[in-house]
């Protein structure tokens, strides 16, 4: 959602000075006050730059690059970077052209340094004839399943966890794990329960009291299972910074049975591939005791736990939606009444260039 908004942005403001800049506020004048202030900072920008109306030629040429190319955008860039390794430099070097500016800094940072030492410049990569760019492209995306995210889901559902971004769906992950501890820990005291909030960071660890206040009563075979996951997960001794990502993985496999393939596929793309292939071994490891009536109690869990990160304001509050289909009711104000002197995440704004 938002890196459409800012290309939109960025479009327009490169149009505005290839014609010569025009009258900038009528631009201005067709869009809120914030978009209004952005377009304007972006026009005085470009139109500072040397050779001005080239580079804004350029700029829009890989703006619609990125735009045919967003499928892959979607995809954590990890598993980018494995597939780049395979790849010759001049390859690498006309992915990276279209990639979004977040994976590139990724990539960059990331890539074998003789790789990277060997990649061709800027005006080499865009000087590639568009049907091999677009045979190249194709290629490449072949690699992974297509990530577009539909704007006309009016009830997104279960089975669109994968439309949240890369940092929205580890934040949902930590939150499942949270409750599944919360779960696990119901009916317990005394030190058994402080040692738990003791290895865990404040945050948490507040979170955790509040979750176990909140969460009303599970069947008698989701208690049991919760507990049967804490314990797997202390058997690998694992980290504190760790356990909520590794409890939530496992909750959440415990939620996806075979129908859901495809999803458990998406999924892994928008994770770290360690991540990934610890979600698909945990279905595997469940699938034996799987059980659809714990698979569909779950599946409401996890909707109600996004709608309440989007309330929030811990991933995009559009996604707010997930909660009416869940049926949960709180209000923003509330949750901040609840939340307050907590240290919570918040939505990460990027800014335009």
């Amino acid at each position: 959602m938002e890196q459409a908004q800012n290309n939109r942005l960025r479009t327009v403001a490169a149009l505005a000075v290839l014609r010569g800049g025009g009258d900038a506020s009528d631009i201005a004048e067709h869009l809120n006050e914030a978009e209004g202030k952005r377009i304007l900072r972006l026009m005085s920008l470009y139109s500072e730059e040397p050779d001005a109306e080239v580079k804004m030629e350029h700029l829009l040429r890989q703006m619609v690059a990125s735009e045919r190319f967003s499928s892959i955008g979607e995809v954590h860039p990890a598993w980018v970077l494995e597939r780049l390794r395979e790849e010759p430099p001049r390859v690498v070097g006309i992915i990276l052209r279209s990639l979004p500016s977040k994976h590139v800094r990724y990539l960059l940072k990331n890539l074998p340094p003789m790789l990277k030492a060997a990649l061709p410049d800027m005006v080499e990569s865009f000087a590639v004839a568009r049907p091999v760019l677009e045979t190249i492209r194709r290629r490449f995306e072949s690699h992974f399943l297509p990530m577009r995210v539909s704007r006309a889901v009016e009830s997104p559902g279960f089975e669109h966890l994968y439309f949240l971004k890369v940092d929205e769906l580890c934040e949902l992950i930590r939150e499942i794990g949270l409750t599944e501890l919360a779960i696990a820990l119901s009916g317990l005291q005394g030190k058994t329960l402080h040692a738990v909030f003791n290895r865990l960071p404040l945050k948490d660890a507040k979170r955790l009291q509040r979750r176990m206040r909140e969460t009303g009563e599970v069947s008698p075979d989701l208690f049991r299972q919760a507990r049967y996951t804490i314990l797997e997960v202390e058997g690998d001794h694992v980290g504190p910074d760790r356990m909520l990502m590794r409890v939530g993985i496992a909750a959440l496999a415990s939620a996806m049975d075979r129908e859901h393939g495809p999803l458990v596929k998406l999924v892994m793309q928008r994770m770290e591939p360690a991540d990934g292939y610890l979600l698909k071994r945990s279905m595997d490891e469940r699938r034996l005791r799987f059980s659809s009536k714990l698979a569909s109690e779950r599946q409401g869990m996890i909707l109600e736990a996004v709608g309440r990160l989007a309330r929030e304001g811990r991933i995009d509050p559009s996604w707010t939606s997930f909660a009416e289909a869940a049926g949960g009711d709180e209000s923003p104000i509330e949750l901040q009444s609840a939340d307050q002197g907590e240290e919570t995440a918040t939505v990460n704004v990027r800014e335009l260039a």
